[in-house]
């Protein structure tokens, strides 16, 4: 499963990577406690929940795909407007969550 949040005006706010070995809190909130996998310039795994899910970014924001684990909807929903809001802050309207992916040939 793999997912974007875009923002409408393109916008993606600057973000504090973490100290080393925990760069990728830039992404994960505090609320959730998380084992970084990998870290290699601004993307890398992170176990969160006993999920493994990996953060990038795309052309037009910022993608996490769930690399192990399965996950219903709603907590995958849950965990991306708790990311959402992690970035971009309560208040701001304009970000989108889209699932994303290539359809079979």
């Amino acid at each position: 499963m793999k997912f974007e949040l875009v923002d409408r005006q393109g916008y993606i706010p600057d973000l504090n990577y973490g100290a080393a070995g925990k760069e990728l809190s830039c992404f994960i909130p505090s609320d959730y406690p998380f084992e970084q996998v990998c870290y290699n310039n601004g993307e890398g795994e992170a176990i969160v929940d006993k999920h493994t899910w990996y953060f990038f970014f795309t052309q037009e924001g910022i993608g996490i795909k769930l690399m192990d684990g399965i996950v219903t909807l709603k907590e995958a929903e849950r965990f991306l407007h708790a990311i959402k809001s992690h970035i971009w802050g309560e208040t701001h309207q304009q970000v989108q969550i889209f699932m994303a992916g290539a359809t079979p040939n």
